[in-house]
């Protein structure tokens, strides 16, 4: 009896060395000639480019490890007959590990508490199976009870392994019956079937491993501690481990959108609930997130529809295993519906005043690069940090004129991907600056580049989309604020395909000692390093890392004053300003307006030195009306007199555009009127502001104040009421007050049009005998006559639209009405000619309403990758298999 059993044994042995090698030899085939190759090779380098989380490094090298040092092990163990076995080696080692590999690689993305847990425990239950199998397997040693909480920990995640196994253990006995159907299929997916079984018996053979070694530890623990002692630690360890288990499997969006659920209705409920904006944080986060963070959706049924379709189980049965597997694999599943996505991005919006995409940024990258398909992740990220095009080259070239100077920038891009890309800065000038040119070309020669055109606002950005929904080239430049700016330019040739050369012109006035440089706002896709060669005047230049430097030192020449004769009569005339010259107003009557909403509580501080600025330097020789904003349900109130506002006790709660807040404005002050109004804001949000004709009639001129830098662009019908009133937009409460208070008047038939970095324009009958008529100074003059004709505009009328777009032409300069655009064939050019001749020709869409949104876990690429062939290859030929065993049954049916 015993040499029968010895014989079974030997023998149970030898298929099992056999399955061992062959599974390992596979293993390791595919490991090297295919998944080194096609993911290995971009995975390491992104990882070298910094795009890669280091425990996803660690899972990659152990892909690749764990097979090689097990398959060496075996070896070795074989070599010297050790007493630990090829089964022990790999299945309570390398099955683990490779699982735990498996799931976190290709399966797990950015881990939850739950699935961290779970990682967590089964990687120190196979650290002290390891451990065990090498040194604390002898009989005679005495019992160690790091070695019991180590493997109790490896019983329970094989326990629960082998929970959710169950239910694919007829799937997979039916597709390896499929696949060994006919001996030509069988031996040509033998090796895919192999690894299909091996990878499906983990958690059975590890179960079997940690078990029998777990039952021994007991054993020897109850022999020395004592039977209660030993079985207390155990069951306190359950207790403790399953407690946990269930406790961090809690989903917070459930509770947030509870509390989002009714509007707050007094000051105390909203109170109550930015107490609690960490909790609805997390929550909306975790909705938004959730195609990332767990694999499946409550709302998915295939266990149902596999049982019910191939076994004809009633639905009530195939409903309760659907049940009993959503219940097991809890941790991984949604609890909530597709529509929770868009959901939570509007709530988040609405409540914390900013897209999810942008205040959530370090979040959602890390949730984005947490993925083998390193395009994929490549195409989230850059989503977010826009890092695809590498500026190679800049050159800044400056031609000074005086106390004014034509300045030039040529930028050349190198993409980094395989895919055409746009490229997009936001920047802001002084308002005495004038954009006059912009080119595109394949080569550093600008005069056989692609020039600009002036067209209409409307026209250009409808034609520009256009075509690069066509893949075809354009470049367009935009006014979108009193001092902003929008470039945008596509395509960026795929990687290999040769560079893009960008040109930028703009005439700008001497400010002190320097000459001002565009100031970046935003950049999408673009991004520069170290090794980005970038030259003034032909000089190597060293700028830190920042698009461009803050100015260029000028030389002393003084300032002197300019003209610019109109076509249709009249004079421009620029005038020098001294500093000592600016006065604080005095005697007028000004409101100030407050944003409440939720992103101010970012800016509290300076809202109070603000205020304290306000209080000590205007409130005594001016009249000051307060008028607070607030989101709906909450009404919006006026306070007479700013002095004992204390805006400390200030709330900022919920979304607030621009345009409601001036609509609350208006509906408050009735019939008070003002010499001005000032709106103290941040920087907005601009792709929350929706499209609206509807331009508001302010009262005085509006001064936009914000706190923490300028607003990168403007909806048109906020801009125009900024326009139409006469006013425009800081960052410091200072300067808006001297442009308030400084109203200089030359007298003889002068009327003033502004005061604005240190010079003072007027509107004359006549030219003035003392100052410089320069044609190429006559862009800087037109400029400041389009603002101050703005005033007058409206936008419903097209004649008055058209004039100023005339005048925007004649000089060859960007404004609020007349944008740049570069095209490049004559189809370009015949689609904008009928859309300058549109009734919308003016009208302008606010750009990125919608973000750009991470795709969902079950989301794949157009083009397939070339491990993703072998897998379709794979399919295809168990589809071969499946349709030609059902042809022969229905030929024998016929029969």
């Amino acid at each position: 009896m015993n040499s029968e059993l010895s014989k079974s044994v030997k023998a149970s042995r030898k298929l099992f060395s056999i399955f061992f090698w062959i599974f390992n030899g596979s293993l390791l085939l595919v490991t090297y000639l295919g998944f080194l190759p096609f993911i290995g090779l971009a995975f390491l380098s992104d990882t070298a480019a910094g795009q890669v989380p280091i425990n996803f490094l660690v899972t990659f090298v152990g892909l690749v490890g764990v097979p090689t040092t097990c398959t060496i092990a075996g070896f070795k163990t074989k070599q010297k007959r050790a007493t630990l076995s090829l089964f022990q080696i790999f299945y309570g080692i390398e099955a683990p590990l490779l699982l735990l590999c498996l799931v976190r690689f290709f399966v797990l993305r950015d881990l939850t508490a739950a699935s961290a847990f779970l990682l967590i425990s089964g990687l120190a239950g196979t650290i002290t199976m390891t451990h065990w199998l090498f040194k604390g397997r002898d009989p005679d040693a005495q019992a160690n009870l790091w070695h019991l909480v180590g493997l109790s920990l490896f019983l329970f995640v094989s326990l629960y392994c082998v929970a959710i196994a169950l239910f694919f253990v007829i799937p997979l006995l039916q597709l390896m019956l499929i696949a060994g159907y006919t001996l030509v299929f069988a031996i040509m997916l033998f090796p895919f079937v192999l690894l299909l079984f091996g990878v499906g018996s983990f958690p059975f053979g590890m179960l079997r491993v940690v078990w029998l070694g777990w039952k021994q530890n007991l054993l020897k623990a109850m022999t020395r501690y004592g039977k209660t002692q030993a079985t207390t630690l155990v069951s306190a360890i359950a207790i403790l481990w399953l407690g946990s288990f269930i406790a961090l499997q809690n989903q917070p969006q459930n509770q947030a959108f509870v509390l989002l659920k009714t509007p707050p209705q007094t000051e105390g409920d909203r109170q109550i609930l930015l107490q609690k904006s960490e909790v609805i944080r997390k929550g909306l986060l975790n909705a938004y997130l959730s195609s990332y963070r767990y694999p499946r959706s409550g709302e998915e049924k295939f266990i149902y529809q596999y049982y019910h379709d191939t076994f004809m189980l009633p639905d009530l049965l195939a409903q309760g295993i659907q049940n009993t597997f959503n219940f097991v694999t809890h941790p991984f599943q949604y609890g909530g519906t597709a529509e929770d996505r868009a959901k939570a991005e509007k709530l988040y919006a609405e409540f914390f005043d900013a897209p999810i995409i942008r205040k959530e940024q370090s979040t959602i990258q890390k949730a984005v690069t947490s993925t083998f398909n390193r395009g994929e992740a490549k195409a989230g990220l850059l989503d977010v940090n826009e890092k695809r095009v590498r500026l190679a080259q800049q050159e800044i070239a400056v031609k000074p004129k005086g106390d004014w100077a034509e300045m030039e920038l040529h930028e050349v891009y190198e993409n980094q991907t395989f895919n055409p890309e746009e490229i997009l800065y936001y920047f802001s000038l002084p308002e005495s600056s004038v954009v006059t040119g912009l080119w595109l070309g394949p080569t550093a020669n600008r005069a056989t580049s692609f020039p600009f055109q002036i067209s209409t606002r409307g026209a250009a950005q409808k034609v520009y989309n256009q075509q690069v929904v066509r893949n075809v080239d354009p470049a367009l430049l935009e006014q979108v604020g009193p001092r902003n700016y929008r470039l945008r330019a596509f395509p960026i040739p795929p990687r290999g395909n040769g560079k893009l050369h960008l040109w930028m012109t703009y005439k700008t006035m001497k400010q002190g000692n320097n000459w001002p440089m565009p100031t970046l706002n935003e950049k999408r896709n673009v991004y520069w390093t170290n090794g980005t060669q970038r030259k003034i005047n032909g000089k190597t230049a060293s700028v830190q890392d920042q698009w461009l430097p803050d100015v260029v030192l000028a030389d002393k020449a003084r300032p002197v004053a300019h003209q610019l004769t109109l076509p249709s009569g009249g004079t421009v005339l620029a005038k020098p300003f001294a500093q000592k010259d600016y006065s604080l107003p005095t005697n007028k009557r000004i409101a100030v307006i407050l944003d409440e909403s939720y992103s101010m509580n970012a800016h509290r501080q300076e809202v109070e030195k603000t205020f304290q600025w306000l209080k000590g330097n205007i409130l005594s020789k001016n009249q000051v009306d307060l008028y607070l904003t607030a989101s709906n349900p909450a009404q919006p109130k006026k306070v007479a007199g700013i002095k004992k506002f204390d805006v400390a006790k200030a709330m900022f709660y919920g979304m607030l555009e621009p345009r409601q807040m001036l609509q609350q404005f208006q509906t408050l002050r009735k019939d008070s009127t003002y010499d001005a109004v000032l709106l103290i804001t941040d920087p907005g949000s601009y792709e929350l502001t929706e499209n609206s004709k509807t331009t508001l009639a302010m009262p005085a001129p509006l001064w936009v104040l914000h706190l923490g830098g300028l607003q990168p662009a403007y909806d048109d019908a906020t801009l125009e009421a900024i326009q139409s009133s006469g006013g425009s937009i800081s960052t410091d409460v200072r300067e808006v007050m001297r442009r308030i208070g400084t109203l200089p008047s030359l007298g003889n038939g002068t009327s003033l049009l502004s005061v604005v970095d240190d010079y003072a324009w007027y509107l004359s009958q006549q030219p003035n005998p003392t100052a410089k008529a320069d044609e190429a100074f006559a862009p800087i003059a037109a400029r400041q006559w389009v603002t101050q004709v703005s005033q007058a505009i409206k936008p419903d009328r097209l004649k008055e639209l058209d004039a100023v777009h005339v005048l925007a032409k004649r000089y060859k300069l960007v404004t609020p009405y007349s944008s740049m655009i570069v095209l490049v064939n004559d189809q370009q050019k015949q689609d904008l000619k009928k859309a300058e001749e549109g009734g919308d020709r003016f009208n302008r869409q606010v750009e990125d309403q919608q973000l750009p949104q991470p795709s969902g876990l079950g989301e794949v690429s157009a083009v397939p990758e070339p491990e993703e062939w072998l897998l379709m290859g794979a399919g295809a030929i168990l589809l071969g298999v499946v349709y030609r065993r059902q042809r022969k049954q229905a030929t024998k049916g016929v029969r």
